[in-house]
């Protein structure tokens, strides 16, 4: 993963989907923003979605015109996880973002989290990719910038 920056105390990174290495991915206390502009297959992002719940994900945040599709399958994993596979309760918030701006909704990743009370907000990490590996990473790197000095996007930045 590479690092892009930090804000509010949140380090942020850039994970590369299309290498599924998903061993790199963080084992607690992490925010999940994902992109798309098409859906992965059902069964990819299922198995994205285990191996999240697996690393103790606290939230799960999909941007793009898809973006309802993959808050909804990732809920009916874990549904899947619990019900069928008798797992504890998996406590993971999920939204989808597909009215807003990028700047608008990853910025939401700083400030409007519902995370367990467990967080140990000290090491908290958000993780940013992009299902169809376009290149936006750059934009990242430039939002944190001016997060830091003190920008606040509009809902359609």
């Amino acid at each position: 993963m590479e690092y892009l920056g930090e804000h509010s105390d949140r380090k942020v990174y850039w994970w590369q989907y299309a290498d599924e290495n998903f061993n790199v991915l963080p084992d607690n206390d992490w925010i999940c923003f994902a992109m798309e502009d098409d859906l992965p297959s059902r069964e990819a992002f299922g198995k994205f979605a285990r191996w999240a719940i697996g690393k103790n994900i606290l939230e799960f945040k999909a941007y793009g015109p898809n973006s309802s599709i993959l808050d909804d399958w990732f809920d009916e994993t874990m549904v899947i996880m619990e019900m069928d596979e008798n797992r504890p309760e998996i406590d993971v918030m999920t939204t989808w973002h597909s009215n807003e701006g990028l700047a608008s909704a990853f910025w939401q990743c700083f400030y409007a989290t519902c995370l367990p009370d467990t967080t140990n907000y000290k090491n908290l990490k958000i993780v940013c990719f992009h299902f169809n590996d376009i290149g936006v990473r750059e934009n990242f790197k430039n939002y944190i910038k001016q997060f830091n000095d003190g920008w606040l996007p509009s809902d359609k930045e």
